[in-house]
């Protein structure tokens, strides 16, 4: 019996063993899964700590557009002159305009439709008058005569001649 006893104990110490191995691994497993958890957590806040500077950034930059608009760009809101002649231009924006008489049972038609035509497609190029001599300008302002367009001048495409292959390497590339 004393053989069977020795056997016994030396089974219940490695079963001991094993259960408590399986224990300390599924805890070491554990704290890996948390450790990764707060790797994840502090990438997202990294992130997001980066986002807030910027917008920081962002934030903070129109006082200093302000100061070099100040000092060096000095530009300035546009006045009213620069888009109305006079205060009775604007006036006539808020003016109410006349309501077109309003239209009972009106039937409309559907638009007849075009049959697709296709012209030849053709090279057009734009060549400017030659200018005329200047004249003197009397003191008094009044408007310039309108000037006549350009001659459009069409030239028609032609394919250019095709060329022989050029040969770049010696022996035909062997």
């Amino acid at each position: 019996m004393r053989h069977y006893a020795g056997s016994a104990v030396m089974l219940l110490v490695t079963t001991a063993v094993i259960v408590g191995s399986y224990t300390v691994n599924l805890k070491v497993s554990a704290e890996r899964a948390e450790v990764e958890r707060l790797r994840r957590t502090l990438v997202a806040d990294a992130r997001s700590i980066r986002d807030l500077e910027a917008e920081l950034r962002t934030r903070a930059r129109p006082p200093q557009i302000q100061r070099w608009n100040d000092d060096v760009l000095m530009m300035g809101t546009p006045a009213a002159g620069q888009y109305l002649r006079n205060p009775m231009q604007l006036a006539s924006f808020a003016a109410p305009t006349e309501t077109a008489p309003a239209v009972r049972n009106a039937v409309t038609t559907p638009a007849p439709v075009a049959p697709a035509v296709t012209a030849p497609i053709v090279r057009a190029a734009y060549r400017p008058a030659p200018e005329a001599p200047s004249k003197a300008v009397s003191v008094a302002y009044r408007p310039a005569a309108p000037r006549a367009a350009p001659p459009l001048v069409i030239i028609p495409e032609t394919t250019p001649p095709a060329a022989a292959p050029v040969d770049l390497l010696d022996n035909g590339g062997q």
